[in-house]
């Protein structure tokens, strides 16, 4: 269903469902559990959301404390649908693992192109 646009010369794609995702706004910390396995993250950035077919994607780059570049992702609802939408419309999952050569670079040019894209639509 959901296909990400290639972000880097080496990625897999692993479309797993992520357990748990707890963010503490107190200790500004954030935390995946896939299956028995804690992944604390180092760093996030949101981007814009995505549309594949007729769905609205939440789209979240992540990079772990062990030094992994994730790509999540979750469907979201359109307000009329929230209701009735099932469980699993809000559950995270791992999209892909993207494998930079220089994650900080990655972050830092993705940010910018978001930034620029935001720029030109307000000046639209």
């Amino acid at each position: 269903m959901f296909s990400a646009p290639r972000m880097t010369r080496k990625e897999s794609v692993v479309k797993q469902e992520i357990d748990h995702y707890r963010v503490s706004e107190v200790d500004e910390t954030e935390v995946i559990y896939v299956g028995t396995r804690a992944r604390s993250i180092y760093r996030s950035l949101d981007l814009p959301d995505a549309l594949c077919d007729g769905y609205t994607f939440k789209q979240r780059l992540v990079r772990t404390d062990g030094g992994d570049c994730l790509l999540l992702a979750r469907w979201k609802p359109d307000r009329h649908m929230r209701r009735s939408a099932s469980a699993w419309s809000q559950k995270w999952f791992v999209e892909k693992e993207l494998f930079p050569p220089d994650s900080d670079r990655l972050f830092t040019r993705v940010a910018k192109r978001i930034e620029e894209e935001q720029e030109d639509s307000e000046e639209s």
